[in-house]
């Protein structure tokens, strides 16, 4: 598997609780979570680095060629 599906199901599994965490628990939490995690994914369009590399790159995965 590749750094970037690791990245892709990294993002959504964090959507998915995320929003159960809106749903359940706290919208505003849940919505606020949601934003900070949509700021990531900005950045990471952007860098090209995602904080999801600390423990996917250790796991093994590379990128894409």
């Amino acid at each position: 598997m590749a750094l970037e599906n690791g990245r892709n199901i990294v993002r959504g599994v964090l959507l998915l609780s995320f929003a159960a965490i809106g749903y359940w628990i706290d919208l505003t939490a849940g919505l606020a979570l949601v934003a900070m995690m949509g700021g990531m994914i900005l950045q990471s369009a952007f860098t090209d680095w995602c904080p999801a590399d600390l423990f996917l790159r250790p796991l093994g995965l590379k990128k894409a060629k």
